[in-house]
Formats: C-alpha cells, structure tokens, sequence
C-alpha cells in the first residue's frame, strides 16, 4: 500500500493522511469549483484564518480537532481548549468519546506519534513498536483505539490500543497494507488492505482478534465504519463504470448497496448503533459533497455554505455531523462545520 506523505504545513494539499485516504482509495476528490447550495442547520467552526478541520463527535456533542497547527475540543456551548503534546509542531484530535478522553496524532518534525487527552487534559504518547507514523483514527467509549501505523519500511499495518495501555498490532492474512478505520462498542475494528496483486479487501477484526475478510460482489472493498451490532458500512468499486458504491453489510454477510443520487461515486464512512450513515459521494461533475441516510434508508445531502468539497469525518448516535469543507472556488481556506438533523 502507496503511502502519502506527511506534509503538515497546514494547507490544504497537506490534509492528514485520514483526509487524504478518501483521494488515495476513490480518485481525486479535491476539488477546483463550486458545489450547490448550503444545507440549513449547518455550524461553520472557523478558528484559525485558513485551516479549521474537524474529525470526532460524541454524546455531549463535544467536538474534536485541529486548527493553526493545534488540536482543540469545543464543548457544546461552543467554549473551544487548544491543546499540544509536548514538543508538538502540529497536532490533530481525531476521536473523542462520552467521557470526552480524545485520541489523535502530533507531529514532532520528523515522526508523527499517538496520543491519548484525558477529559482533565493529560496527555500520553504512544507508538507502536517499530511505528514512524501512528494515526490512531478512532476511540470507543471504553477508550480502546483503532488505527494504523506505517513502519520503516513504508509498510502500513493495523492496531488497536487497550485500555491498559497495551498495543496490538495486525494484518489480514496476505495484507500488503492495513488500514484500520473504525472500531465500535466491543472492540471489533474493521477497515481495508491491499493484497500482492493490490485487490482491496474489507476486513472485521474480532475483540479476540479472529479477522474476516469480505469483498462485494468480488469487487475491491473499504469497510469504514462499524456499529455495536457488527453492522459495516463503506464502499466497492464498480469494474465497469469505476464509481464507488455504498454498501450496508450486517452481522450475518448479508449486504445491501446503495448510492447517493444517480450516476454519482458513493462513499459511506460513518455507523451509528441506530442505523444512521453518513459519508460524502462525488456527483457527475466532480464536486463531492455530503449525505446522511436515515435508518429506513432514506438520504438527504448536504453542503456547508460554499463547499467546494464535504467531508464527514464523525457523528453521534442522534446524527449530528462534523467535519470540514474547502472554500470557494480556489479551495485554499478549509473551515470545520457541524451539522444538526
């Protein structure tokens, strides 16, 4: 598996790698022109000039994530703390759960490490062994991590972080590279990896870590998001046209496609335990943006007010959406949004 480089001066060509995975596995997503118009009930979170993104979500509707080169979590009122590790030259919150403990990376101008916030602001650094760059993505409430982490090797594997502190890490049988995207209430992560002929293949790892590996369809697959009841959501890649789809895939293997609109590359990133999903698609004109599908399956999109690019990155069990989008035509301002149902 291509690995990006770790660019972090802050543009937006030197997104983090969680933003430029969406790029690495469906296309060019970043955009050169406008999208239609804002959705209502839409927050845009601008904290710094040029560069605001948000990634995590939880309960209290506290948010987490990174402008002007530090993280921050914004409470529900608003009220937003800066925070970086020691020695930290860039700093992303990227999950955050109920008890409002936050994991994420920092750069420290050579490697880029995890970390975990308490909710009191302690912050510990963690790697795993042999890591040069950790990218824990996500944290459950329990505060077991999932992420995944490139060795020297430009190697990339998969690891899920206990809460005692321990660090497991993993691939699939035949993996060439693991990236591990989502984790949910009992410890089961899934994401994808990349085998010797560089087909893509969905994977659930067990709490007990027994790993299964899917693919719709026999089409390369991207499991992103998982909820308590081992549903997974994400995307294949239709052979003929080359859009992606959105597939639903419950507990038992039975799996349900959809897509956002017609004629549009869908791609589902996100799970509540209720049934919500949320994700972004790319229309027929190459603007991407957006969408939320309810649990009886319908989809509403949406755009933050002059995106020129949507990503969803977190949501609670109520639906409420966070993220970031480009703005304007150039797309060199990116500003964090969240978005009420």
């Amino acid at each position: 598996m291509s690995k990006f480089t770790n660019g972090r001066s802050g543009h937006a060509s030197n997104l983090p790698l969680r933003a430029r995975t969406i790029a690495f596995a469906a296309g060019a997503l970043f955009l050169a022109s406008g999208a239609p118009a804002a959705a209502s009930k839409i927050v845009v979170i601008a904290l710094d000039r040029y560069f605001t993104v948000a990634y995590g979500i939880n309960a209290a509707a506290s948010i987490t994530g990174a402008h002007g080169g530090v993280g921050f979590v914004r409470a529900a009122d608003g009220t937003v703390t800066n925070f970086n590790p020691p020695g930290s030259l860039q700093t992303y919150g990227l999950g955050i759960n109920r008890k409002g403990t936050i994991s994420g990376d920092w750069w420290d101008g050579t490697l880029i490490h995890g970390f975990l916030r308490s909710p009191e602001g302690t912050i510990t650094t963690f790697d795993p062994e042999g890591s040069i760059d950790t990218q824990p993505l996500r944290i459950n409430n329990a505060g077991t991590i999932a992420g995944e982490y490139w060795d020297s090797n430009n190697v990339a594997h998969g690891f899920v972080r206990g809460t005692n502190g321990a660090i497991a890490a993993f691939d699939p049988a035949g993996s060439t590279g693991t990236q591990a995207l989502g984790i949910n209430a009992t410890d089961a992560v899934c994401g994808y990896f990349t085998d010797a002929n560089n087909a893509y293949h969905g994977f659930i790892r067990a709490a007990d870590g027994t790993i299964a590996s899917f693919q719709v369809s026999g089409l390369p697959t991207l499991a992103w998001g998982i909820n308590g009841s081992g549903v997974v959501t994400g995307s294949y890649i239709d052979s003929n046209s080359g859009l992606n789809h959105g597939f639903v895939r419950d507990a038992g293997g039975t799996v349900i496609s959809f897509d956002a609109a017609d004629n549009v590359s869908t791609q589902p990133q996100l799970i509540t335990d209720n049934g919500i999903i949320a994700g972004g698609y790319v229309d027929d004109k190459g603007y991407r943006h957006g969408f939320v599908r309810a649990a009886n399956g319908t989809i509403t999109s949406f755009d933050p007010p002059k995106s020129t690019e949507t990503q969803a990155w977190g949501i609670d069990e109520k639906g409420a959406i966070t993220g970031f989008y480009f703005v304007g035509l150039k797309g060199t301002t990116i500003r964090a949004f969240l978005r009420t149902p």
